[in-house]
């Protein structure tokens, strides 16, 4: 069911010299982003609620070469990412590249979602987004301009049944990208989001039924996940110079879950 070999890569120095900040980059897509921006050549600085995580990964990148350091950082708390931008501004002085990944769902429709679940879904899939990019924004203007890659989903463009909390933060994701793009042209910064399809994630195994996997693979039409590199190659893209003329849109990586 899962395809366990790595999409092909071209791995080069696309963001040598380059100082970047993954949140939710202990696991899941969060890692593999941190793992490819390294790859490319960038520092990076990982953050994830669980510290331990984001140290393990961090030893895989050091293992392979790379230039990082890991913080244990709750994106949910305002002084907690505030902090983490002071350390980043501290130990570099600017940055160029942030990109946010760390999420929290109730699966539930609107009428089961208690206000509580409601308002933690949002604090960390779409108010830790706002957050990164208000504490991020100066020390990227600062480097001169930089680039912001927020990840959101398919489920911010087509409707998943009980997951209200889940897709209106991941639209609001959209829409930031968005306002952020606009408002910030002229300092040089660029901001996009990546609308993932079913990626092979801790995530999505913890909750991968029979019934729910059948329904997932009618929904990609390579015939099988994506993996967390897949969403790194456009990551790279949009975190580099490459994509310099692309601000303010949505990637869909879905293998076409949205035309279906």
């Amino acid at each position: 069911m899962y395809n366990e070999e790595a999409v092909t890569k071209v791995v080069g120095n696309r963001l040598a010299n380059k100082i970047s900040v993954v949140t939710g980059a202990g696991s899941g897509i969060g890692a593999g982003i941190a793992r490819r921006f390294a790859e490319e050549g960038a520092f990076v600085v990982l953050a994830d609620l669980n510290e331990e995580a984001a140290h393990a990964v961090g030893r895989d990148i050091a293992a392979a070469g790379g230039s990082c350091e890991a913080y244990g950082t709750d994106v949910s708390s305002e002084s907690e990412i505030a902090e983490l931008f002071r350390q980043v501004e501290k130990r570099h002085g600017r940055m160029h590249i942030l990109s946010t990944n760390a999420y929290w769902a109730a699966a539930k429709n609107a009428e089961f979602t208690t206000l509580e679940e409601w308002n933690r879904c949002m604090a960390v899939t779409l108010t830790a987004p706002f957050l990164c990019s208000k504490h991020a924004i100066p020390l990227l203007r600062k480097a001169g301009g930089g680039s912001i890659v927020h990840t959101s989903s398919v489920g911010a463009i087509v409707a998943f049944r009980d997951n209200a909390s889940y897709m209106t933060a991941k639209a609001g994701i959209v829409q930031l990208c968005k306002s952020i793009a606009v408002d910030f042209a002229a300092d040089g910064i660029r901001c996009n989001a990546i609308c993932p399809g079913i990626i092979d994630t801790p995530s999505t195994r913890a909750d991968d039924t029979e019934e729910l996997r059948q329904l997932r693979m009618s929904k990609t039409l390579a015939g099988r996940y994506g993996t967390p590199d897949d969403i790194a190659s456009a990551a790279v893209f949009l975190a580099g110079d490459e994509s310099g003329f692309v601000t303010g849109t949505s990637m869909l990586v879905d293998s076409g879950w949205s035309i279906i």
